[in-house]
């Protein structure tokens, strides 16, 4: 080992005795270099069983009663991580009660309802204590832990319906109780990693010395001395768990309402509550016999989630507010580093809410129907007889509904507050010298005595992380929020043709504003120069664009930009810093310190990083003017990222469809056809992780906030083309059909009653996640921005010459050239998102059922089913290999003549489920 770290022998023997249990077969995982994945069957047992009683009942001529009643008792083993992990079970078992009443009165008809449902589910986990893993190496479980939860909803609703002459009048209300009790033991352990990217450099300092040993002499036997590592990350992940030190350990706390610590293992228990109340009216208006008009007006009331025992914290300041305020000072040229303060809140401890009362969600919509009546002609022609053809359209405003994934996921992820976290900070830990990692020693290994970890004693309100540039990695919520709008509209032509048939065309369109996304609420500044007008994306990408054509840091000329906002012994305080040491020659000026970070050779080997890892480089500068008693430039310095669920997301969808029906006795089919685009500016759900699989778990993520409208491309789940058509046909056979209507009851038994249903669908491929800088982060600190192509991209899915599928892979396509052809982005920059498409789908589904009338009575039915899903098994590849060096591009691939790796955009998965079989039967009566 080129390291003063060495091996470490208990982690030699870990991944001896993994790669002995677990040998590898599966070269769509790992880096078919040091690591290879494994595959193997689970078994994953289902139980469920669904029960549900109802009774209708009238009371009198104008008054009718029902009550429903529904319980489920579903048992699922989940698939075991590897063999021998446990394998986690899930409990299912919700319950609900619906009770109605209608009373009819002339024209008047008044519906209630009550409705109570109470979902309840345990997902037992795979891990019961502390989580050790070998990033991006090995883990002996999928490192999940127990939750339980118990959701009661009850839900009242009345709703009137007054026809008076042409007007048909509607109003009514709904009122929704909801609870969210959680029992959780997601913080209950520590967690441990040896993680390449936390060591300082960002993984730099394990391969600094692989690389200057090849830059000199090239591998043994090998004739290409002086030539980059094929992939940097390959050497980085298994040099770091060959070290077997933990570079990034957190160490979970939990306390009680009254501020005492929990013991290491005790779980989380929450009860989150909320309650909506909405009114609607609506008149619906036959202003002619082919002509109404609609129009409605809704208001929805929703009180922001709370946790009713007093567990609930938020920072005293909105972080939208703090955001902006880091934008206003960055464009002057300074950095807002007011500190970030958390207190108690919520109506339990007396405090203001999650986030603000939203009373405006009014909600109108209009609608218009009408039915073209004309006698001859060009527009007889084209709407047919009189009741044949309707144009409808319609417009609304509608508001989401949003709180209760948002108060779980503040409450399991922010790290001050009842549940609160040490995590080392990135770049704490080096390979040399006295600043090593602590070792592993077995799995299972507790965090809580590690270097740095102050057991945290009695809660004192208000709390705060250290002002010191540890560049932590963090979760929030903008208190700022305010409920997502939706503007919808509609226009549609259904026409009847002949023989049962019916045309429907329609062009929908929506606009969301508002929506919910995650944002670094302290995202790095985009400073600003006041004297020469130059940000700090322009002056930086002067530097990335130097840097990739290599040329050597003596010849960087002065930019304005950093002689005006940064001392001119930058240098100096760069040399003298006993936490930076860097070593760099005297006469550099401060651009050529920036420069040098970033543009390590033979020549310059002191340089922090070898890639753009420009969001280092900053937190580097601001570490020597914090450390120099300074003003810093770049970064909040109690945090790298604090990653905030906001309502600032952008989305719009427009869609043309064409729908065919055909309505025959014993035939009825569908034939539909969209054409789409939706675009936004982040896709996700409020409880979805990145597909980058970044360490605070972001779903709809918008990489640089500072510029958010650069995140606007296709949404994850558009389909540009979608088709797809079903068909039932009731064989003409039997007792009563078309043929043997008069048969017997055996020739019936036998020949009549068979059905043949079927559906197919066909469709265009979803994006692919983009590839990304591996390993590099130019514009986010936590995560990585997509890498640039420098030519026209198609996608060629298909197998390569060696046999694996790639999704670059096939004919037409040269691997090679495309890995090369990237450039990694510069400072500000993310990137192109969602411009690659995963191949094609297309599935037919076939069912043949069988009906029996049973001898006793005609009302008594068996029917047996054989359904048959994916007939002819195709197999159409989906989800690629994103692992650093599975769809991450290496340091200037294209400038360094580097190939890329075995897995570079393999294919790991099939999209939809091989053929499956299901036979089934069903007794009506």
């Amino acid at each position: 080992m080129y390291s003063d770290a060495g091996i470490n022998p208990a982690a030699l023997s870990a991944l001896a005795d993994a790669a002995a249990k677990y040998p590898a077969n599966d070269t769509t995982q790992g880096d078919s270099l040091n690591t290879g994945g494994f595959r193997f069957n689970a078994p994953t047992p289902i139980s469920l069983n669904s029960h549900i009683a109802r009774l209708d009942y009238a009371l009198t001529g104008t008054q009718t009663l029902f009550a429903r009643v529904n319980v489920i008792h579903d048992h699922q083993t989940l698939a075991e991580y590897l063999p021998g992990a446990i394998s986690p079970q899930v409990w299912n078992h919700p319950r609900g009660l619906a009770v109605g009443h209608t009373w009819t009165h002339g024209n008047i008809v008044n519906s209630a309802r009550y409705g109570y449902t109470r979902q309840a589910f345990t997902q037992g986990g795979d891990s019961t204590g502390n989580d050790v893993a070998f990033r991006f190496v090995f883990q002996p479980n999928n490192q999940t832990h127990t939750l339980s939860r118990v959701t009661p909803v009850h839900n009242i609703t009345d709703d009137v319906s007054w026809t008076h002459g042409r007007h048909t009048l509607q109003f009514g209300a709904n009122v929704r109780l909801i609870s969210n009790h959680r029992t959780s033991f997601a913080n209950a352990f520590d967690s441990l990693l040896t993680n390449p990217s936390f060591y300082s450099g960002a993984g730099e300092s394990l391969s600094s010395a692989f690389q200057a040993y090849l830059d000199a002499n090239g591998l043994p036997g090998d004739e290409n001395a002086g030539q980059s590592l094929n992939s940097v990350a390959q050497i980085q992940n298994a040099a770091t768990a060959l070290i077997g030190r933990f570079s990034q350990y957190t160490a979970n706390f939990t306390f009680n309402k009254d501020g005492s610590l929990l013991a290491p293992g005790d779980p989380t228990i929450r009860n989150f509550a909320t309650q909506a109340y909405e009114e609607y009216v609506q008149d619906s208006w036959k202003i002619r016999p082919h002509l109404t008009v609609t129009l409605g007006l809704r208001y929805s009331l929703e009180r922001p989630v709370y946790e009713t025992q007093g567990f609930e914290v938020q920072p005293t300041i909105p972080l939208g507010t703090y955001f902006q305020d880091r934008l206003n000072a960055a464009a002057q040229g300074q950095n807002f580093v007011d500190p970030i303060v958390i207190n108690r809140s919520g109506p339990a401890n007396g405090g203001k809410p999650l986030y603000n009362w939203d009373k405006n969600n009014f909600q109108p919509r209009i609608a218009v129907a009408w039915s073209p009546s004309y006698s001859g002609g060009l527009l007889h022609s084209l709407f047919g007889d009189s009741g044949k053809s309707v144009i409808r359209g319609g417009f609304a405003i509608t508001n989401d509904y949003y709180g209760q994934a948002l108060a779980v996921d503040w409450d399991l992820n922010n790290t001050l507050g009842f549940t609160s976290n040490y995590t080392t900070p990135a770049n704490t830990y080096d390979t040399s010298g006295s600043n090593l990692a602590p070792l592993f020693t077995g799995f299972n290994q507790g965090g809580h005595d590690l270097p740095g970890v102050i057991i945290p004693g009695t809660l004192q309100f208000p709390l705060s992380q250290p002002v010191d540039e540890a560049g932590r990695i963090e979760t929030s919520v903008d208190s700022n929020l305010h409920a997502p709008t939706e503007y919808v509209w509609n226009l549609t032509y259904e026409r009847q043709l002949r023989g049962g048939m019916t045309l429907s065309v329609s062009y929908i369109g929506r606009a969301g504003r508002s929506l919910l996304a995650r944002r670094d609420a302290v995202a790095f500044n985009d400073l600003r120069d006041p004297k020469s007008g130059m940000d700090w994306y322009t002056a930086g990408t002067i530097l990335e664009k130097q840097h990739q054509k290599g040329i050597d840091t003596s010849q960087i000329a002065s930019i304005p930009f950093f002689d005006n906002l940064f001392p001119a012994n930058l240098v100096d305080l760069f040399n003298n810093d006993p936490n930076i040491a860097a070593g760099f020659p005297s006469n550099w000026t401060p651009t050529q310190v920036f420069y040098g970070m970033q543009s390590r050779t033979p020549a310059n080997p002191f340089a922090f990083f070898a890639g753009n890892d420009w969001t280092d480089a900053q937190k580097e500068i601001d570490i020597a003017l914090f450390d120099a008693g300074l003003p810093t430039k770049f970064s909040q310095p109690q945090y790298g990222a604090l990653s905030a669920w906001s309502t600032i997301a952008n989305s719009n969808y427009h869609a043309l469809t064409v729908s065919l029906r055909q309505r025959l006795s014993s035939v009825v089919m569908d034939f539909n056809y969209t054409y789409s685009h939706s675009l936004d500016d982040a896709s996700g759900l409020q409880t979805e992780t990145s597909a980058y699989g970044n360490l605070n778990g972001n779903g709809a993520f918008i990489v640089n906030p500072i510029r958010q409208a650069e995140n606007y491309a296709s949404s994850d789940f558009d389909i540009r083309h979608l088709i797809n058509a079903s068909g039932v046909w009731q064989m003409p056979f039997g007792r009563g059909r078309k043929y043997m209507s008069g048969a017997n009851g055996f020739e019936d038994a036998v020949l009549g009653g068979w059905q043949l249903s079927s559906i197919y669908r066909w469709n265009t491929g979803l994006p692919v996640t983009s590839p990304f800088d591996d390993a590099r982060w130019a514009t986010n600190w936590d995560v990585q921005a997509n890498v640039t192509p420098t030519m026209l991209l198609h996608t060629c899915p298909n197998r390569s010459t060696d046999g694996t599928p790639k999704l670059f892979g096939g004919s037409g396509c040269n691997l090679t050239a495309i890995y090369q052809s990237f450039r990694n982005a510069y400072p500000g920059e993310v990137g192109p998102r969602n411009y690659l498409r995963y191949p094609g789908y297309m599935n037919v589904d076939i069912g043949l059922a069988k009906s029996f009338k049973m001898p006793w009575s005609e009302k008594h039915q068996l029917q047996l089913r054989w359904d048959v899903f994916n007939v002819a098994n195709l197999q159409r590849f989906g989800l690629i290999d994103t692992s650093r060096t599975g769809i991450g591009v290496g340091r200037d691939p294209g400038l360094r003549g580097l190939n890329p790796p075995a897995n570079w955009s393999n294919f790991t998965e099939i999209q939809g489920q091989p053929r499956v079989f299901q036979v089934g039967a069903r007794y009506s009566f």
